[in-house]
């Protein structure tokens, strides 16, 4: 027979029994969209846990420490030497210290904020989709003066009217702590300077609450902020050396792509210092969220199989119900392999029709909660929007071929009881 012909015997059939085939489909589309559900949910908090790491380019980063115990020396510094050699590895694109330093005030007017400081290089800025996180402004210049690029909370502390008015203002940053002095000694410093604010960024994804008062210095202004080395110097000071001649704590190297980053990792580790990617901390984030997704998409598959058995129920009775037709086709010369196309053509449209709809189920779901979501999130002082869900097109293309799977594999077994009618009997009865 051919396929056209088996496809208006397969709808035919689904047409005599109306509500049945209705019902039916209703279970395959409340299982599929379940599915659909809860798999783009587990993605969409993956991409949520992600999603901050990737704007501020962190997954080609390889953190860097001296090796061993940071009071031991024998251990090789971490010094500006050490970062040069660094930066001329292939496939590097910038080396620099890893400087942070807390309680960093700043000031405008009669505004102040204490905010937590993070220096980035000025030739390759730490924001490389800067696209995604700047309101306002831009990266640093490329001139050693004093900037700053600003969150939008510390913009509001410091009584800026909105982002765009903050840029090219001048605050008063104020910072004080001890810096070695000469080989054993520490000087307290205070220091007061003027920076100019060139940028203003905002997380639009779901981030936890401190990042909100850091600010973004330059790597050379950081270096002046006193007590930037204090940590480092008493670390060598305490393994037997000076404090002038301690380097940093840690250091980051950027990779220009990520199928540099093992290369050059291990070149480090060659050269005596210890490493740690990002990458391979996402690794098994990503290992557990993947547990979540096997997890949940059992729980969706469970339903579907449960529908399937509402499939063989259906044909079941249908092969029973259409014993007389079956007969005449097969006297007429339908073989038994067209019979059991046949059924399985009804069995795949229900998962089919099923599976479309459960898609437009499953999306009509995950609006509904995205909007409880935020509308709780908003009574609750959060303005960025969140996406709670993420419905990747594979992801919607899968689930329909499941469902359409499930149906089929459901439908076999009456198929094959179908295609085992015996004519003469058929037409007797």
């Amino acid at each position: 027979m051919r396929t056209w012909r088996i496809v208006l015997l397969a709808l035919g059939g689904l047409r005599r029994t109306p509500l049945r085939v209705v019902l039916t489909t209703l279970g395959v589309t409340i299982a599929s969209g379940a599915l659909v559900c809860m798999v783009g949910f587990a993605l969409g908090v993956q991409e949520q846990a992600e999603a901050p790491f990737r704007t501020l380019g962190l997954i080609n980063v390889i953190r860097v420490s001296p090796r061993g115990d940071a009071k031991t020396s024998t251990a090789a510094p971490l010094d500006d030497a050490a970062l040069a050699r660094m930066g001329a590895i292939q496939g590097v694109e910038v080396a620099y210290p890893d400087l942070r330093a807390r309680g960093i005030q700043l000031s405008f007017g009669e505004k102040s904020s204490t905010v937590v400081a993070m220096g980035i290089p000025r030739q390759a800025p730490l924001i490389e989709t800067a696209g995604d996180i700047m309101v306002a402004g831009d990266d640093f210049s490329p001139e050693r003066k004093p900037e700053v690029i600003l969150a939008t909370r510390v913009v509001r502390d410091l009584g800026f009217a909105s982002p765009k008015a903050a840029v090219g203002a001048t605050v008063r940053m104020q910072a004080a702590g001890l810096s070695p002095d000469d080989a054993r000694t520490f000087t307290f410093s205070r220091q007061n300077l003027a920076v100019q604010v060139v940028g203003v960024y905002e997380f639009r994804a779901m981030m936890p609450g401190p990042i909100s008062r850091v600010v973004l210095l330059p790597v050379d202004v950081m270096s002046r902020v006193p007590g930037i080395r204090f940590a480092p110097a008493i670390d060598r000071l305490m393994a037997g050396g000076t404090a002038t001649s301690a380097g940093y704590s840690r250091a980051m190297v950027r990779v220009r792509h990520h199928a540099d980053l093992f290369r050059v990792e291990k070149a480090i580790q060659a050269m005596g210092f210890k490493t740690r990617t990002l990458l391979s901390r996402l690794q098994g984030m990503r290992t557990f969220f993947l547990f979540i997704d096997i997890l949940l998409a059992a729980i969706g598959t469970v339903a579907l199989v449960v529908a399937g058995l509402g499939i063989v129920n259906v044909l079941l009775i249908s092969v029973l119900e259409r014993t007389q037709e079956i007969g005449i086709c097969k006297a007429i010369g339908a073989s038994r392999g067209d019979v059991v196309v046949l059924f399985l053509t009804e069995a795949g449209i229900i998962g089919f029709v099923g599976g479309l709809c459960g898609l437009l189920l499953g999306r009509g779901i995950a609006w509904v909660l995205e909007a409880a979501a935020n509308a709780f999130a908003r009574s609750h002082g959060v303005t960025a929007e969140l996406e709670i869900f993420a419905l990747p097109l594979w992801l919607l293309v899968t689930s329909v071929i499941f469902a359409c799977v499930i149906s089929v594999v459901a439908g076999f077994y009456p198929a094959v009881r179908a295609s085992r009618v015996d004519p003469i009997e058929a037409l007797r009865q």
